[in-house]
């Protein structure tokens, strides 16, 4: 058994393999890869790189199952590994480039300051808040779209096959970004019809998202803070609340729930907070990640139930998904 420090070697050390994962994507290495196994010569001379270097980086990456080197001398993506080239289906490559950006890392490495002031690392990073800097920094906010379109097909598929949507339509995708999530479900349920809802520039990608399914979708233009879209009998907000503090989630959700009729929903979907201690969770990680960029935090099944009982809703239930996030499903909190 190896000696207690070991642990926290590995885990202070962990970002080197996951940054060799981002320069194999970087380089074209794992691209390359995807189309045929190549020994590290090959692919220093086609993508012109330097060969002890490759070599060096794919063995590191073989004791994490991204690669595996055959006896040939040459290197295979994993079937783990293939997500990391951009032409696989359902690719997390976009994903990768951006968790190790150095815009992104940055925040963590002044997340003592954080942990003195209670302010995202980001913003005493950047001096701005995340979106503002995405905003004025066009090649940020293109990457963290694309990131976030990389991983929504993940949970995308899990929501629509965890909740029965067959009576909830017409379906508002408030905040949906290009519409993945929105997109899923209407896929599922072809009798569905669609609202697709967020600022200008989150919605722009929708026109090459939808398929056949354009013709049952209206994209709408708004700001969540000041609105949400009329007519809908289902409030979808994915991935939306956990980007704010207290005082802002209750003004989206108080502008869903003016819209909302009486026998209407809204489905909040987000990783959970857990109750029980002292385990790995991913709701702990993405709180983390929220405590270092924003305002925000991922909130427990009690922290929703407090928030939405301000907005006049309440909580029904919590559905599982076969993804990290939960459903929770809402109603009206009608007058006693």
């Amino acid at each position: 058994m190896l000696p207690p420090q070991f642990a926290i070697l590995e885990l202070a050390t962990s970002i080197w393999p996951a940054l060799a994962l981002r320069a194999i994507i970087k380089v074209g290495i794992a691209d390359r890869l995807a189309s045929c196994p190549a020994a590290p010569g090959e692919l220093a001379r086609d993508l012109g790189l330097h060969e002890q270097s490759v070599r060096r980086v794919l063995r590191l990456l073989s004791g994490y199952d991204i690669v595996r080197e055959m006896r040939s001398g040459r290197f295979e993506l994993t079937r783990i590994g293939r997500y990391a080239a951009r032409d696989t289906r359902e690719s997390v490559a976009d994903f990768v480039r951006y968790a190790g950006e150095p815009w992104q890392l940055a925040p963590w490495e002044r997340l003592d300051e954080t942990l003195r002031t209670g302010v995202p690392a980001f913003e005493i990073v950047h001096g701005s808040s995340f979106f503002e800097y995405a905003g004025s920094h066009p090649e940020v906010g293109e990457l963290f779209d694309s990131a976030m379109m990389s991983v929504a097909p993940l949970y995308g598929a899990a929501v629509a096959n965890a909740y029965d949507f067959s009576q909830a339509s017409p379906i508002a995708d408030v905040g949906g970004g290009s519409g993945l999530m929105l997109r899923a479900i209407l896929r599922a349920y072809p009798d569905a019809i669609g609202v697709l809802f967020d600022l200008p520039g989150a919605i722009s990608r929708a026109p090459q998202v939808f398929g056949d399914e354009k013709a049952r979708v209206r994209v709408e233009a708004g700001d969540f803070f000041e609105t949400a879209p009329a007519g809908a009998k289902t409030y979808l907000l994915s991935h939306v609340l956990h980007n704010w503090d207290d005082e802002r989630a209750l003004k989206i959700l108080r502008n869903v729930r003016r819209e909302l009729p009486p026998d209407g929903r809204v489905l909040i979907v987000e990783t959970l907070l857990g109750d029980k201690p002292n385990r790995w969770s991913a709701g702990n990680l993405t709180d983390a990640q929220m405590l270092s960029l924003v305002r925000g935090r991922e909130r427990t099944r009690v922290d929703f139930e407090a928030v939405l009982a301000q907005a006049g809703l309440r909580a029904i239930r919590v559905i599982p998904t076969s993804a990290a996030e939960s459903i929770i499903e809402c109603g009206p909190r009608h007058a006693a």
